[in-house]
């Protein structure tokens, strides 16, 4: 009789391997500089802060654009290493330029380009990935000037491996070298062997940046659209992947941030392309004379106000979309209750928020007086309900330029500032006002205290708010999951 053996399980002792993808941690649009007259110094700094302090060992990828051809030196406040990767002039004297740090330190916020040229205007995008390889990381490049079509292409080019990141920077050369040169719309490009998404968009500014693995070593010309015709030029980078670096460890955060400025007398609603993927969309407005009255979107949200408008010459509001249908075209339109007066438009796009995220708004703050040195705009104005919050505050002014944050300990302060402005506004980079954004430990009441740099005319009046929205139940310390990752086989 013939004995059966027992089925005894085999394992197929086959690695499995996980090519890990260069992947998105954050973007930052900064504003046109637009130089008015009056700037504090002749050798200017523009600087330009990341939404979140960076992840150690990530790269970190930054697009500017100029009006004019003065030299510039890029510089952070973790003091990383920075590489000009490639730029070009066209025939308007635009100059445009892609530069590139990689395994950056932990706590990388503050981007400073530093200019030869007082009268040259600047604009500057910034993005930051993880998995990107920690030197030797670009691959090829390209730069093509003047475009002149809705079709923004960046030359020609061959990556020497599959599975590199592209990351394409465009800014609007029109205008005879004036800027900013707005533009209708953007829209990602659709090509072989890359999915395309839009990392930022500025349609009044008129740049915009790309970005997608490319899983080929084919030549291909980076090529994204814009919805009216118009003389581009742009810069493309492909880097190589590498487990490196880390993911964020903050489930509750900024994804994408936009600095969207709007002059006097513009359209009404005023349009704006914002490229979010969170659940939270918040925008923190300052809006010179006038008010909003409404906020709509495609793909629709329920936009709300978190209390009533703050200022006069100044008006301070926060609206926000709770559970937002984000998406890579969002587009919004701010309706006012007239169009007189600048205006900023301070937009976050937050992942991990609390599906009904809104806690509490300080309701008006404002004051008339003179401050030269500091300015308090909430002396525990605010309790939030629970830790581990987002405190959102603003806050607008007739004269001096917000320079930092003093308080809350371990807030960032989130307005991009130039010394090639006045010291005294309104003046063009976020209108000289105070941005910030606080994650707290605790449910102590907050209070909101800004350094300033005033000239002759010390401060008079202003307008500011805050507001805390909740986190999502799920939040964590762990890293997330690493994401665009391929399975193979050996």
């Amino acid at each position: 009789m013939k004995r059966l053996l027992p089925l005894i399980p085999v394992l197929l002792l086959c690695p499995l391997v996980w090519a890990q993808s260069p992947t998105l941690v954050q973007h930052v649009s900064c504003p046109n500089s637009r130089n008015a007259g009056n700037p504090q110094t002749s050798t200017p700094d523009y600087s330009c802060p990341l939404p979140e302090p960076s992840q150690a060992g990530n790269a970190l990828l930054v697009g500017v654009t100029s009006s004019a051809g003065p030299t510039f030196t890029l510089s952070d406040d973790k003091s990383n290493k920075w590489t000009l990767v490639d730029s070009a002039k066209d025939g308007n004297n635009l100059y445009i330029g892609i530069y590139l740090a990689t395994n950056v330190a932990a706590g990388t916020r503050i981007i400073k380009l530093h200019r030869s040229d007082d009268a040259a205007e600047v604009a500057m995008s910034a993005s930051e990935y993880y998995n990107v390889a920690l030197s030797s990381a670009v691959d090829a490049h390209s730069c093509n000037a003047g475009s002149g079509s809705t079709s923004i292409t960046a030359g020609s080019i061959a990556p020497g491996s599959s599975g590199d990141l592209l990351w394409q920077w465009a800014g609007n050369g029109g205008g005879g070298g004036a800027m900013p040169n707005s533009t209708a719309s953007f829209s990602p490009g659709v090509q072989s062997n890359i999915k395309w998404q839009l990392n930022g968009t500025d349609i009044y500014d008129g740049d915009a940046v790309q970005a997608g693995i490319y899983t080929s070593t084919g030549t291909i010309n980076p090529t994204f659209s814009s919805g009216s015709a118009q003389p581009f030029d742009s810069c493309v980078m492909a880097l190589k992947a590498a487990s490196a670096g880390n993911a964020p460890t903050r489930a509750f955060r900024i994804v994408h941030m936009l600095h969207q400025q709007m002059p006097m007398s513009a359209a009404n609603p005023w349009p704006i392309q914002f490229p979010s993927s969170g659940n939270l969309i918040v925008m923190s407005a300052l809006t010179g004379v006038s008010s909003i009255t409404s906020v709509s979107s495609v793909p629709s949200n329920s936009w709300q106000s978190t209390g009533a408008a703050s200022g006069q010459y100044s008006v301070s509001q926060i609206y926000y979309a709770p559970n937002a249908t984000t998406s890579n075209s969002l587009h919004l339109s701010v309706a006012r209750n007239n169009n007189t007066g600048d205006s900023t438009f301070m937009m976050y796009d937050f992942v991990g928020a609390a599906t009904s995220p809104f806690d509490v708004d300080s309701g008006r703050t404002g004051f008339q007086g003179s401050v030269a040195s500091t300015l308090t705009t909430c002396n525990s104005c605010l309790t939030p309900s629970s830790a581990n919050e987002v405190i959102i505050s603003n806050f607008g002014q007739d004269f001096c330029t917000a320079t930092r944050l003093n308080a809350p300990s371990g807030g960032l302060f989130d307005s991009t500032t130039d010394t090639g402005n006045s010291v005294d506004g309104p003046q063009s980079v976020d209108q000289n006002n105070g941005w910030m954004h606080f994650y707290n430990s605790s449910t102590s009441p907050v209070t909101v205290t800004w350094a300033e740099s005033c000239g002759p005319t010390a401060q008079g009046n202003w307008g500011g708010r805050v507001a805390a929205f909740k986190p999502g139940t799920q939040q964590s310390n762990s890293p997330q999951a690493p994401s665009g990752l391929t399975a193979v086989v050996h």
